[in-house]
């Protein structure tokens, strides 16, 4: 006989010959676990959370362990676009970053904190897969070259890199004990081209750091998030339960926002749709929870 304990422990006992064999309790989270090898596929816990509230339910069983590897492969996905823009990006610049350096920009150089060209107005150069600019007279701003794809701006005082939508500003104080010169930076780039797999590996690493520590900080707000709403549609969910569900949460607008860029659109007010649907996804898994069962007086 299979008997059901509240919402998360399943009793088994078995009658034979009608002698009552011991109790078997058992967890409904490793009960559900059960399913296929000894835990349900990461990526199939992927596919139906892409789709189905009902299933991220049953995921806040999960154990936590699993809950954050799924986080961390949300993470590696996230950064597809931006890995592959970097790739491209870094191989254009060392294939052809010295030559446009010496021969199709005007010298440059650093000192104490700003940029002094021998132009006198900006500079444009492009390769067949980034563009340079320089400019030292304060004419171009940083948003000036947002929505340009692949370049690197040095600007009077800090350099600009936009990859799309976004852009990132460096002051050149952080290029401490690096000559940013014309042939400082050349005879950099020559040097390193053997380094290039280590070069990205770290970089590769840094963005991964970043992005895991900014996916739980989410995580953790969407849960607080998910027990108001577990709390309007009275329903029993602790905070850890809500964190899983909250992670789970997180796969479609996480794949959706993956897609976008490698197809080279772009979506207004993307961190408002992201937050939204993450609400919505949330809100719909939280009502296909039992509702409390009501003590009788």
């Amino acid at each position: 006989m299979l008997q059901m304990i509240e919402d998360s422990t399943i009793v088994i006992r078995y009658l034979t010959c009608g002698a009552a064999f011991p109790t078997i309790t058992m967890n409904k989270g490793n009960f559900l676990s059960q399913e296929g090898s000894p835990f349900m596929n990461v990526f199939k816990q992927l596919w139906k959370s892409l789709y189905s509230p009902k299933d991220i339910a049953a995921f806040r069983f999960q154990g936590i362990g699993k809950t954050i590897l799924f986080l961390f492969i949300l993470a590696l996905v996230s950064l597809v676009p931006v890995m592959v823009q970097v790739t491209q990006l870094g191989s254009s610049i060392f294939s052809e970053g010295e030559n446009l350096l010496l021969n199709e920009l005007p010298d440059f150089e650093v000192q104490e904190g700003r940029l002094v060209s021998q132009s006198d107005e900006p500079v444009t150069a492009r390769s067949s897969g980034f563009t340079v600019i320089i400019d030292d007279t304060g004419e171009i701003e940083p948003g000036d070259i947002r929505n340009r794809h692949n370049t690197i701006a040095l600007l009077k005082d800090h350099a600009v890199v936009s990859t799309g939508p976004n852009i990132q500003e460096y002051p050149y104080s952080m290029f401490t004990g690096i000559t940013f010169s014309t042939d400082g930076i050349a005879s950099l780039l020559s040097s390193l081209d053997g380094a290039k797999i280590i070069i990205y590996s770290v970089i590769f690493f840094i963005m991964f750091v970043i992005s895991i520590g900014l996916l739980l900080i989410k995580v953790f707000i969407f849960a607080a998030v998910g027990q108001l709403f577990a709390k309007t549609l009275e329903k029993r969910l602790s905070y850890r339960h809500s964190f899983r569900l909250a992670a789970y949460s997180m796969t479609l607008p996480t794949i959706f926002f993956m897609i976008v860029p490698l197809i080279g659109s772009t979506i207004p007010a993307a961190n408002l749709v992201n937050w939204l649907v993450v609400s919505i996804i949330l809100y719909l898994a939280i009502k296909e929870i039992p509702a409390k069962k009501k003590r009788l007086a």
